[in-house]
């Protein structure tokens, strides 16, 4: 797994998340999935909370799991944030079982080879209910979206900062490397570095098997479409009986 990005390290960096990941059908998705009555969630790589306090506005019981202090910094502070349990750390340092469990915002990806998803993947299971689930997505890789990053550079609101670009991107297999450079009003610059998997369906599907879920239903957008080779994204809810 990647050593933690200065995007949720770094308190300027966490921030801005929310301006560049605002609440969108993705959002939408995960919350309809939670659906009606009340139920047990986890939300995995939470970041800043803003799906962990939606589902606790509904009257979800929800704990919610990070291993970035500044994200949860904000995370605690948001309307409704008093109603999630917080953890700093991994989905190993979380106790109890839940009926339903996400990881959203293509965090997935930061889990980079076949060993440590096994070992993610088994570890979410073993904190889930007999017929719970667990969603997730990450980014097609037969889209390349990664193409679209290089040089791409962006300022003003959209950014939260003066401006923001995407530099040295390098694709080698299924890893993606790149470094997002912000400078700030001040004349500042903060730089992160990140490396991303993008593994395919097939792939994925197959850890997950492997890890026990033995029912997988596959999305190719947020609007439950199904899969398609220009799909942008792969959305999985796996579940067991």
């Amino acid at each position: 797994m990647n050593e933690l990005s200065a995007h949720y390290t770094d308190p300027r960096l966490a921030a801005l998340y929310d301006v560049q990941n605002p609440w969108g059908p993705d959002s939408e998705f995960y919350l309809a999935l939670a659906g009606e009555p009340a139920q047990a969630i986890l939300d995995i790589g939470c970041g800043t909370g803003m799906m962990a306090a939606a589902f606790a506005r509904q009257g979800h019981d929800v704990t919610a799991v990070d291993p970035a202090a500044a994200m949860l910094d904000i995370a605690r502070s948001r309307p409704h944030g008093h109603l999630v349990r917080w953890v700093q750390g991994l989905v190993s340092d979380v106790q109890g079982h839940f009926d339903l469990s996400v990881m959203t915002g293509h965090a997935f990806q930061v889990l980079l080879d076949d060993e440590t998803s096994l070992a993610f993947l088994l570890a979410v299971k073993q904190r889930l209910v007999s017929g719970g689930r667990f969603a997730f997505e990450t980014r097609n890789p037969d889209a390349q979206i990664w193409k679209q990053w290089a040089g791409q550079s962006m300022s003003g609101p959209s950014t939260g900062a003066a401006g923001m670009a995407h530099i040295d991107v390098e694709k080698r297999g299924e890893l993606v490397s790149f470094r997002s450079v912000y400078r700030f009003e001040d004349g500042t610059e903060v730089c992160s570095h990140s490396t991303l998997r993008f593994a395919s369906q097939a792939a994925i599907s197959a850890l997950v098997a492997k890890a026990g879920f033995s029912r997988q239903t596959w999305y190719g957008d947020w609007g439950y479409q199904p899969v398609r080779p220009d799909s942008r994204e792969l959305i999985l809810v796996a579940g067991f009986d």
